[in-house]
Formats: structure tokens, C-alpha cells, sequence
């Protein structure tokens, strides 16, 4: 029992202890304080990280939560600093503008929406191997040991070998502009180059040279085409000598 007295003085001391901590945060129309920060460049299918600070009117960590917003549409929220959140990326149309803003509550229910920030998406480059496309002329895949070693995704097309051979591959475009269409192509012969155009207009095709550095030793080739929203054919095909296809990839500008 003499121990059970010593301990209710102590008690009741962090009861009023706790009271008188509720006690000390009044209701005020001063409002807490809220930034939000994050990169001008959100990349397609990655994470968008926003990073929020806050204070509240008090001096002191007194807030409950931070609401995220991606424009009007709320995207998640915290409780507990620091208020970084990670969100994911699935918008995918080249430069499309996203807006993002944040609320913050303190504990006694005072509100304040912080700045808005805004992000370009950025698409990151579409790869098409070129075993994957139509195949045209002479045009084969090939999965030789060495072909395996060194290629993307194991294989390539070789025996571009007449103006016939090549590959044909689609492609969607969903904001018009300039695109940058690069080709990974390689040959064992001198003088050997290939021509690439869009939707059969072979008079405006681009030409790029393949120096010989042999076989499965694969060089890329950039060649800008300026695209309209929609479905597009890549045509690739010999322009001289014998060349071999490991891949294409098509990004904007």
C-alpha cells in the first residue's frame, strides 16, 4: 500500500501534465505555413517524388496531415514528417503538363494549400528490336552464339542484302514534333550504308553510313523526323554494301 501511495502523486502529475499540454494549443485563425518542391521533368513510368515542408502556427511539429494533389484529384496523404511522397507516373504523352499542390492541417483543424508546382512529362526512348518487326527481302534473324553475346535481346537481322532488304516497323506517335529515330546497325564490309524513311515516302528517306568495324559490333545512328499524332511506318533497307539491324528507338525532342 505505501508503495501504491508514493505512486499516485506521480500519476496524477503526468495527467496534468498531458492536460496541460492539450490545454496550451488554442484555436486561431493564424494559419501554418506550407511549401511544396519538386523537378520540372516527370519521366513516363518512373516515380515523381514531392517533397513538402510545414510549421504550424504554434512554433511548433502540432500538424495532423499533408494532402497531396495531382490537379483537382487527390493522390495520397501523410501523417507523419518528413511529408515525402512518391508518385507514380503513368501519364505517357510527351510533353503533357502535370500540376501538383498540397494541403496541410494542423491540429486543430487549421488548413493551408501550399504552392503548385508543375512537371513536363518526359517519355523515355521506345525500343523495337528489329527481330520484332516485318522483315523484308533477304532480310533473316539470327541467333548465332556470337549474335547472343553481343546483341540486345539475343538476336539480330542480318542479310540486308539487295535495295528489297530491310525492316518495317510501326510506331505511335501522340504529340506531333520533331523525333529522334536511332538504329543500331552494324557490318563486316566497306561502304555500307542504309536508308530510312517514314510511311513509304522513300523520296525523303535519310541515308546513314555503317563504318566497317565487323560483325556484332553494333554502332547507333540518329536521324530526326518531325511527326504527326498518329501511326507511322519505319521502313529501314539497304542502300549499299551489307549491313545488319540490332534494333531502332524512337523519342522526342
Amino acid at each position: 500500500m505505501k508503495k501504491l501511495a508514493y505512486l499516485f502523486p506521480f500519476c496524477l502529475l503526468l495527467i496534468i501534465t498531458s492536460c496541460k499540454d492539450d490545454v496550451e494549443i488554442p484555436s486561431s485563425t493564424q494559419l501554418p505555413t506550407f511549401s511544396l518542391q519538386a523537378d520540372a521533368v516527370a519521366v513516363a513510368e518512373g516515380t515523381y517524388i514531392l517533397k513538402a515542408e510545414g510549421k504550424s502556427a504554434y512554433g511548433g511539429a502540432k500538424l495532423r496531415k499533408a494532402e497531396f494533389y495531382k490537379g483537382d484529384e487527390k493522390i495520397g496523404e501523410m501523417e507523419i514528417a518528413p511529408y515525402t511522397f512518391e508518385y507514380p507516373v503513368t501519364e505517357n504523352i510527351p510533353d503533357q503538363e502535370l500540376s501538383f499542390h498540397a494541403v496541410l492541417t494542423d491540429v486543430v483543424g487549421n488548413s493551408v494549400k501550399s504552392n503548385t508546382v508543375t512537371a513536363k512529362v518526359k517519355v523515355l526512348p521506345i525500343r523495337i528490336e528489329a527481330e520484332n518487326a516485318t522483315l523484308k527481302g533477304l532480310a533473316k534473324v539470327a541467333t548465332d552464339q556470337e549474335t547472343r553475346r553481343s546483341s540486345s535481346n539475343q538476336a539480330k537481322v542480318g542479310a540486308i542484302d539487295n535495295a528489297d532488304s530491310g525492316i518495317d516497323a510501326m510506331i505511335e506517335i501522340r504529340t506531333a514534333g520533331e523525333y529522334v529515330i536511332r538504329v543500331a546497325a552494324g557490318t563486316g564490309f566497306n561502304d555500307t550504308s542504309h536508308k530510312i524513311y517514314v510511311d513509304d515516302k522513300v523520296s525523303e528517306a535519310q541515308i546513314y553510313t555503317i563504318p566497317n568495324r565487323g560483325w556484332n559490333t553494333w554502332q547507333t545512328f540518329d536521324l530526326v523526323f518531325d511527326l504527326e499524332v498518329g501511326s507511322h511506318k519505319i521502313s529501314i533497307r539497304r542502300n549499299s554494301g551489307y549491313g545488319e539491324l540490332d534494333y531502332l528507338e524512337y523519342s522526342k525532342l
